[in-house]
């Protein structure tokens, strides 16, 4: 069955801005805004878990769920050609993102009531997959994995009125 959100939570923290964050707030360069190389050795894993970790803190102290997105929107076939990344690359940086997702995600149990872990691919690769994958439940105290692509992914819907936008 499709994941869907728990209904008795206030909503999801999600990350926002990643790239930007590693371009201007830790001055790293991300050739094609691919941050998925940074899977690929230590210190970018690292970099990666504090930026997830942050947002795990948030979530835990709203009582709020956790949703952890892949980095990997550029890993496909066509962003992956762009800056010489073969399909073999591609495949070991979904997998290594996924398996560092899952293993924050195990990391954040009894801190944060829910975590989804989002695996999220390029517009090839979606095109291109054949095959659709279904979620399948990590442990029910913590949510579930969400399966391939964005269809379902959920968002956090604002809470209470809006206040207009401030005038010149």
């Amino acid at each position: 069955a499709p994941w869907a959100p728990d209904p008795a939570l206030p909503g999801y923290v999600t990350d926002g801005g990643l790239e930007t964050d590693l371009i201007f707030h830790h001055g790293i360069d991300l050739p094609e805004f691919a941050a998925f190389r940074l899977l690929s050795d230590t210190g970018g894993r690292d970099l990666l878990t504090s930026y997830y970790e942050a947002y795990a803190g948030i979530a835990a102290a709203a009582g709020a769920g956790l949703v952890l997105e892949t980095p990997t929107w550029r890993a496909n076939t066509d962003w992956g050609a762009r800056i010489g990344v073969d399909a073999a690359g591609l495949a070991r940086a979904n997998a290594g993102a996924v398996q560092l997702m899952a293993d924050l995600a195990d990391g954040f149990t009894g801190e944060v009531p829910e975590v989804v872990v989002a695996r999220t691919v390029g517009r090839a690769d979606r095109r291109d997959a054949g095959q659709r994958l279904e979620a399948q439940p990590r442990r029910a105290r913590r949510g579930r994995r969400a399966g391939r692509g964005r269809p379902g992914h959920p968002r956090p819907r604002p809470r209470g009125p809006r206040r207009p936008a401030a005038g010149p």
